[in-house]
């Protein structure tokens, strides 16, 4: 397969591939495998590795609809090449989200380490609401958002012990959350 294979119209004038069309599904169908096997060793789990794939083929597909690509040949490093890049961005995101919720935990404690009466006095308060909020739902949405938040268990792990799929596992976890939400009285996100 070579790269001709991936655009679908032919050009005006040969080398100019900016007006033609790029064929995602060939893209999808020649790398799509690969790209999940890379991600899931990179990134840990399957949800992230298909995000990271289908964003990957996405920006393969607009550099060669843009004609950023100058060796045919190189096609398959070139995918290899944008698939870690993704991964990369990825994994940083994750690391700052990581430090920002970590930052925000420790900004109630005093510069000395004592934390603030307030501040336990409203963390106390927060948590019985919540804890008050969760006895609320129904005993299959308390465990199975006990086992992804509390025990941080792995979605497709527990997908598997459940007997579903992976993606019905996000949708129970999504109308878990939004019962959750309701009985919170606020919007809650994942």
């Amino acid at each position: 397969m070579t790269e001709g294979d991936y655009v679908t119209s032919p050009s005006d004038s040969e080398g100019d591939r900016g007006s033609e069309a790029v064929d995602p599904g060939a893209l999808w169908r020649r790398f799509h495998a690969r790209l999940l096997i890379l991600g899931v060793r990179r990134l840990g789990n399957r949800a992230d590795a298909e995000d990271m794939a289908q964003d990957a083929l996405q920006r393969v597909a607009t550099a060669l609809h843009e004609n950023r690509l100058r060796e045919p040949g190189a096609l398959p490093g070139f995918v290899f090449q944008t698939a870690i890049h993704v991964c990369q961005q990825s994994l940083r995101k994750r690391y700052r989200e990581r430090r920002a919720l970590e930052g925000y935990a420790r900004s109630s404690l005093e510069e000395n380490g004592v934390a603030h009466a307030l501040t336990d006095l409203i963390d106390e308060e927060r948590r019985r609401v919540v804890r008050l909020a969760l006895q609320s739902l129904a005993m299959d949405d308390r465990e199975l958002l006990d086992q992804l938040y509390t025990r941080d268990a792995d979605p497709d792990q527990l997908a598997g012990q459940l007997g579903i799929s992976p993606g019905a596992l996000r949708v129970r976890k999504h109308r878990a959350l939004q019962r959750l939400s309701a009985a919170l009285g606020e919007e809650v996100t994942q």
